[in-house]
């Protein structure tokens, strides 16, 4: 491979990681942590959030060279702790996206209700209306979620871009508050530390996930390390960028609380008010593109015996019908929902938070096992301790991912247990004939 062939493939993953991991957290994040603690407190969570993942950057990195597959986290936690890990790690990830869709969807109608000056009922309405466009897109296949997803992609770096050009000024705030911060010219609360930090959790989900793209890399040995420590490095630049402007502009008087807060920035940029339409734009395609990796999970689930069998099957136009279906209900009714019981957008993003915690307990321990040298204990160490740190403050709310996991597995004991028991005896051959086929091990295949 040239010189030149290396650089074009260094390039190319870069930018897919860093698509993967820039969405909707860039655009709610700022906002939503100006409103739960002081700028003070704010700056100092984005910077302990972007240190504590460093640890999982070098997991991950080793993880994704030595499983480059599809499947992902669920190939870690079986990896880690056996088939059984993986079916708890399907229903911890579909409990995951039963909330996280409807977060995404709520930000989106936050920005829509900014530029409308819509109520509160308007605002659950334009929620629906979202998830009802994600809905429709997803029937229309991958192909076209494909193409909504690189647009939206392109349009989110442009409206970065634009923020950050027309809002530079705010920096050297931004700069002047970190300096008090970490020098203790300022009034902390660790408690506002502890939620800020485990919200923003959220900007940096997903690199565990980076593994489904790395098998059509060239030189994984050489590259795939790079990837993701340049990734990561070009990831947490942009952030910090963003939380240090938001920080200083808030500073100065700007108000940018809630999902919505930097449409405050955004207006101080000529046509505004188009870019923040553009903004909805990009959650709404977010949100498609979290639908479709939602839907497949649950198809694929299905299909290999994890969920019901009704969910592995396929329309005839190769479409998860019945997932799709099911997580359009299911988001609609959350959505009335968090608004009949006045439920905030973070704490629905928090659950999400938490149950990836739990995931990234399980990568760790199949990264234990299967990495070699003293090293690997100093990274899992670290890990676990920052996962101790983000997950402390969740008290009894970890009851959701310790029950998806526990029916996860419940669902593969009585399931193998079914499959020990419709065993029987060829009369013809006196050798044992399965009448149910075990399906647990097997690879997805489609189905019409």
């Amino acid at each position: 491979m040239t010189k030149l062939e290396r650089t074009i493939t260094l390039k190319k993953g870069i930018a897919l990681a860093t698509s993967m991991l820039i969405g909707s957290g860039i655009l709610a994040l700022p906002g939503l942590a100006i409103s739960i603690g002081n700028v003070h407190e704010v700056i100092l969570a984005w910077l302990l959030i972007t240190f504590i993942t460093i640890p999982r950057i070098q997991i991950s990195s080793r993880l994704g060279l030595r499983f480059p597959s599809t499947a992902g986290i669920a190939t870690y936690v079986e990896e880690a702790v056996g088939t059984g890990g993986r079916y708890s790690v399907s229903y911890l990830v579909s409990g995951s996206y039963l909330f996280g869709l409807p977060a995404i969807a709520f930000i989106g109608s936050e920005y829509m209700q900014e530029l409308f000056g819509l109520s509160e009922f308007g605002r659950m309405l334009c929620a629906i209306i979202i998830i009802s466009l994600m809905f429709v897109s997803n029937l229309a296949g991958i192909r076209f979620i494909t193409f909504l997803n690189y647009l939206s992609i392109t349009v989110l770096f442009l409206l970065l871009g634009l923020i950050i050009a027309f809002n530079y000024d705010f920096v050297g705030s931004g700069l002047q508050i970190a300096g008090e911060a970490l020098t203790k010219q300022a009034i902390i609360n660790p408690s506002a530390i502890w939620n800020v930090t485990a919200l923003l959790f959220w900007a940096f989900l997903g690199w565990e996930n980076l593994s489904f793209s790395l098998g059509e890399i060239k030189e994984p040995e050489r590259n795939v390390s790079r990837i993701y420590w340049l990734s990561f490095v070009l990831v947490a630049a942009i952030y910090m960028l963003i939380a240090l402007i938001t920080v200083g502009a808030s500073a100065t008087g700007i108000s940018l609380n809630g999902a919505a807060g930097l449409s405050s920035l955004v207006l101080y940029i000529p046509n505004g008010k188009l870019l923040i339409g553009l903004i909805i734009i990009v959650l709404a395609a977010n949100a498609c593109s979290w639908n479709f990796t939602a839907s497949r999970l649950i198809y694929a689930s299905g299909n290999s015996g994890v969920f019901p069998a009704v969910f592995g099957k396929l329309s005839k136009k190769m479409v998860p019908l019945t997932s799709l279906i099911a997580l359009y209900a299911l988001s609609v009714s959350l959505i009335t929902g968090c608004y009949l019981f006045k439920i905030p957008i973070e704490s629905m993003m928090l659950l999400v938070n938490q149950n990836f915690i739990f995931l990234c307990g399980f990568v760790i321990i199949a990264y234990l096992k299967t990495e070699d040298g003293w090293q690997k204990w100093i990274f899992a160490v670290l890990s676990f301790l920052s996962l101790s740190f983000l997950a402390s403050g969740f008290t009894w709310k970890v009851i959701y991912p310790v029950f998806l996991i526990g029916l996860g597995y419940f669902r593969f004991i009585t399931k193998r247990e079914h499959t020990m028991t419709s065993k029987t005896v060829d009369p013809q051959s006196g050798k044992n004939h399965v009448i149910l086929e075990e399906t647990m091990n097997h690879p997805v295949t489609s189905e019409k």
